[in-house]
Formats: structure tokens, C-alpha cells, sequence
């Protein structure tokens, strides 16, 4: 693949493929089978600091190593996980499946996606714990064209949407959640099967398309096209997404080493977020650099994506914290999809000890 250039594979038109960071329909017990090690490659690191030795770190992203990730690289690369205690580090591109390496003990951590999370522990009783949520706010959104907005949900009536099927359940708990149907009458909101890409909204064969906000958007802005964006979020859907998960017995037994990952982890993103240039460079010509990914869609996911990381409680509590009436909204929508789990599943406990001192950890 040329420099300069988009993988060939949407994160949208995967997630659609294999169903993972979508609703899981059915059960599985794809989590249970035993992990082999991965290939992938492993960052250099360093040797532990601060007195502790926790050895190798592994972490189990959700998708390729785009910018998506930035705060991990330079976790790495500025010595923050070597400070606290971790030898080496490997950061294990996806995607596949995040929950088996977790269960069989191949990473410390993974990103997992809300229903991905929620279906792994209602279904198949996965012993997981989640400490974090990165994106604090759904990045599920209808694109559409700007000379034909959808500024509120109202305004779909009578227009003509592609939605893909793998998102069908969230969909349907969009029109629920704000009193649409679907049908061809004036009043009704028509579906029609899309895949990934956006280009029947280019078309003009939709006049909205089911997306991810930090995805589909970036592709047609690269193409000079002016686009805007109906947020689920803004409309009754809150789910978190990019949660950090860990193992039940992680969470009991090794309670320093969260401590430990999770502040290096946090140093990362404020730095990333104060410094969008070096978690851009990083990503395009170190991690990322043998991926072909376009500078300007990943300079645009990262402004993106720092707006998905900020809440009130985040904002008051630290990066990753889970406040309490966002938490109630999520398990409201995962219930509502079919996915009841126990507040209990969530826990700023790791937080609140990175958060001990002042939820600034670079000064």
C-alpha cells in the first residue's frame, strides 16, 4: 500500500464483517478458547522505574494502530509505562476478538466495546471487570450532506436512511428512544440496507447514513465534501465506548499494577491531547507508519476523538472516570438492547487512587 493512502478496510465495514463492536446476536463462547501469543510486533520500552517490576505489559486493542491509540504510543515512547514499572510493552494491533487474550491472561488490559462487553458477560458469563471508559460519549451518528440536514431526529421524517445490519438493534433503540417508525409515508423514516462505505450518501441515494463519528465524516471531508452529523449520543443513546476491561481476578488481585498501567496510561492521553502534532507523528511514522494512513483523516479523528474522551466527570475526575448518571444511561440503553449486566461490572475504584493527588498528572 502506498504512503498516503487509506487502508483498504473501513473500521465501520470490519466491525460490520465480524459483528464485533456491534451487538452480538445470539451467544458465543468464542471467549472461552485459549489465546496463542501473537506475532505482533513489541515497543521497545524500557526497564522499570519507581522501584516496582511488573515485566512485560500487554495490551489488547480494538483496531489497527491508527491514531485511535495515540495516548498508548506515547505512553510508550515518552517512558511513562517504563516509569511505572513495566519492562517492555506490546501493543497488539486488532482487530479479532479482545475478550479471549483477557481470559487467558495473554494482556493485562483490553478495549472492548459496550456491546461487545455487555453480550461477553450477559450471555457466555464473562468474569469481567471494566475501570475506564475512554470514549465517555456514543460515537454512533447519521451523516449527512450539509445543503440537506438532519439537525434533530424530527427531521428524518419522510427521508430516506442507510443503515447497515449489523447495527440494526442500535438503530431501532434510536427510533424508539425518540418516537420514529419506519415506513414510506410522510411522517415515517424509510431504511435501506447500506454497507460501509458512504458513498450512496455521496450519491444522493440516502439522505442520511448510519456511521461512526470519527470514521465516515473524515472520509468525505478529505473529498472536499461539507458534512454534518446527527449524534445518538445527543438523542437518548449513551454508550460508552473504548472501555478499558480487565479480568475480575485482575482487578482483585493485582489492584498496583491497574494503578500503575492506568496513570502511565492517562499521562499519555493528556500529553496527546496537549500535543496533537507528536500523537500525530507518532502514529504516522512509527506505529502506525506501515499501515498507509492518511494524514488528514487522522489529524481529523484525533480532534474527533478528544471531543468523544470529555464529560463532566471526566472533566472533574480524571480522564476515563465513569460518573454515575452516565453509567445509569448506559446500562438503561444496554438493557434496552436486550443486555442487562450489574452497575456492579463498572469501577472508578483504579481512578480514584491514579486521581489521588489531582487529575493532572503531568505537572
Amino acid at each position: 500500500m502506498a504512503p498516503g493512502t487509506t487502508p483498504g478496510i473501513t473500521r465501520r465495514r470490519f466491525l460490520g464483517g465480524t459483528m464485533a463492536g456491534a451487538v452480538l446476536l445470539g451467544t458465543s463462547s468464542t471467549w472461552l478458547a485459549a489465546c496463542g501469543s501473537d506475532d505482533d510486533d513489541t515497543s521497545t520500552g524500557g526497564s522499570g522505574g519507581g522501584g516496582d517490576d511488573y515485566g512485560e505489559l500487554g495490551v489488547q486493542l480494538s483496531w489497527i494502530k491508527n491514531i485511535e491509540f495515540a495516548g498508548n504510543y506515547i505512553a510508550d515512547s515518552e517512558g511513562y509505562y517504563a516509569d511505572a514499572g513495566f519492562s517492555s510493552v506490546n501493543l497488539v494491533a486488532g482487530p479479532g476478538d479482545a475478550i479471549a487474550p483477557l481470559i487467558a491472561g495473554n494482556v493485562l488490559y483490553s478495549f472492548l466495546g459496550s456491546e461487545t462487553m455487555a453480550a461477553a458477560i450477559a450471555n457466555d458469563g464473562a468474569p469481567l471487570k471494566i475501570i475506564g471508559a475512554n470514549f465517555q460519549q456514543n460515537p454512533f451518528c447519521i451523516l449527512y450532506l450539509e445543503e440537506d440536514p438532519l439537525p434533530d431526529p424530527d427531521s428524518l421524517r419522510g427521508k430516506t436512511i442507510g443503515v447497515q445490519s449489523a447495527n440494526e438493534q442500535i438503530w431501532q433503540a434510536f427510533l424508539r428512544k425518540n418516537d420514529l417508525e419506519e415506513g414510506s409515508g410522510p411522517d415515517q423514516v424509510t431504511k435501506v440496507p447500506v454497507d460501509f462505505e458512504p458513498t450512496p450518501l455521496e450519491n444522493g441515494e440516502v439522505q442520511g447514513f448510519f456511521s461512526f463519528i470519527t470514521n465516515e465524516p473524515n472520509i468525505l471531508r478529505t473529498k472536499g465534501l461539507d458534512v454534518g452529523t446527527l449524534n445518538l449520543q445527543d438523542n437518548g443513546i449513551t454508550l460508552y465506548q473504548q472501555l478499558y476491561g480487565v479480568t475480575e481476578e485482575t482487578f482483585e488481585s493485582e489492584r498496583d499494577k491497574l494503578v500503575a498501567v492506568m496513570t502511565a496510561e492517562s499521562k499519555g492521553w493528556q500529553k496527546a491531547i496537549a500535543d496533537n502534532q507528536l500523537a500525530i507523528d507518532l502514529t504516522l511514522n512509527e506505529y502506525g507508519a506501515d499501515l498507509g494512513l492518511d494524514p488528514e483523516s487522522q489529524e481529523l479523528e484525533l480532534t474527533d476523538q478528544i471531543a468523544l474522551q470529555e464529560s463532566d466527570a471526566t472533566n472533574e475526575n480524571g480522564l476515563f472516570y465513569m460518573g454515575e448518571s452516565d453509567l445509569q444511561n448506559n446500562l438503561e440503553v444496554l438493557a434496552d438492547l436486550g443486555l442487562e449486566i450489574d452497575a456492579s461490572v463498572y469501577s472508578n475504584e483504579i481512578l480514584d487512587e491514579v486521581y489521588a493527588d489531582g487529575i493532572d498528572l503531568l505537572s
